[in-house]
């Protein structure tokens, strides 16, 4: 007979690693997903990756469609990551989930509503969904940041850190290229960092994110069973 506290213990903690793992497996198909889609539409739609910023892709003539549903798998993805941080029983702050809240509200709003591009479009839509975007890329980091202090992130601690440092350059270099693009004195910026180069730099960082998160409650997981 073995003894009946530990083995509820057991029990216990085998649920929490199955649960955790549920969530891992959405959380990794939803942001491989997200990056596939990505991926093919870069190849199919005939613009500049280097240019071109991503929000224009949803103009493409091949690819129709591609982008928002890469946004809409990636914003299900940060809330799957979410899920699997605290199936492993991690105490999250308000701060984290408003963080990882606002991460896949900004990334669905993206998607449901298309950028306007020079030639004409909804204003509206394209209003919101450049904030909706800004929303998302300054969230992303902020989560990163909000979780290095966990003791149970030990393990990912420095990569999270590294992930962040690029992902503060990239968005920098993406801000600092998308304003003086239309400034004739300032053109130089933007020729020498392309906007959609800086760009692609914060929005795989994104990804490098998320993936290293969902990382990081597999291995809590595993701990646990």
């Amino acid at each position: 007979m073995g003894n009946p506290g530990a083995r509820k213990i057991a029990a216990t903690d085998a649920i929490t690693a199955a649960r955790t793992r549920r969530w891992v497996v959405i959380a990794g198909a939803a942001i491989g997903w997200a990056l596939f889609t990505l991926i093919i539409l870069h190849s199919v739609s005939g613009r500049n990756p280097v240019t071109d910023t991503l929000s224009s892709y949803a103009h493409s003539e091949r690819g129709s469609g591609m982008l928002e549903a890469s946004l809409l798998s990636l914003a299900v993805g940060a809330v799957a990551v979410l899920g699997a941080l605290r199936a492993t029983g991690m105490r999250l702050g308000l701060t984290t989930h408003i963080l990882f809240g606002a991460t896949a509200l900004g990334l669905t709003l993206a998607a449901f509503f298309p950028a306007t591009l020079d030639s004409g479009g909804d204003v509206a839509s394209g209003v919101v969904h450049q904030y909706a975007s800004l929303i998302a890329f300054l969230c992303l980091p902020g989560i990163g940041m909000s979780l290095r202090e966990r003791v149970e992130l030990d393990q990912s601690r420095i990569l999270l850190n590294r992930i962040c440092v690029v992902y503060a350059g990239g968005l920098f270099l993406f801000g600092l290229s998308y304003i003086t693009r239309d400034i004739p004195p300032l053109e130089w910026i933007n020729a020498l960092v392309p906007v959609g180069f800086a760009q692609r730099i914060t929005f795989g960082t994104g990804f490098a994110l998320l993936g290293a998160l969902t990382l990081a409650a597999s291995r809590s997981a595993k701990t646990i069973s």
